[in-house]
């Protein structure tokens, strides 16, 4: 798991690295990817602890959501450049999915929270997929 905080200061680095660089606009593609590939990892962790009967302390629910905070603000720099594009659109699905799976902090200990976990995460796999199709149906346009 700690391979994900790795992941995630190596997502904050890139994006940080290509907008001092100004190639922020030339990389939309690749910053997005990282961000799908992240919301992913984060997700089938939360799903790999419900399956193992572990919860979250709630003052560390943060890592899950931070991946969504910064996922956001990307969304909403990359509308004011690719206000149009398909790949933007499906993102913010991601982006809503994503949401239903940290909204609770205490899925991990409900009941039938691994149910409900395993819904959540299911749909945002499928919706991931489809911004990825996206993705390279507009890159190689």
């Amino acid at each position: 798991m700690q391979s994900v905080k790795v992941a995630a200061r190596h997502l904050v680095l890139a994006v940080s690295l290509l907008l001092a660089t100004g190639c922020y606009w030339s990389r939309y593609s690749e910053v997005m990817a990282m961000h799908l590939e992240l919301l992913d990892q984060y997700s089938r962790k939360l799903q790999s602890l419900s399956a193992s009967g572990r919860t979250v302390a709630l003052e560390d629910w943060a890592e899950f959501v931070y991946p969504l905070e910064r996922a956001r603000d990307f969304a909403r720099i990359a509308a004011q450049r690719y206000p149009d594009l398909d790949s933007l659109a499906r993102f913010r699905e991601v982006l809503e999915r994503y949401a239903a799976v940290v909204d609770d902090p205490g899925v991990l200990s409900a009941p039938d929270g691994g149910k409900r976990l395993a819904a959540e995460v299911a749909a945002l796999e499928k919706s991931i997929e489809a911004t990825r199709r996206a993705l390279e149906r507009e890159e190689s346009s």
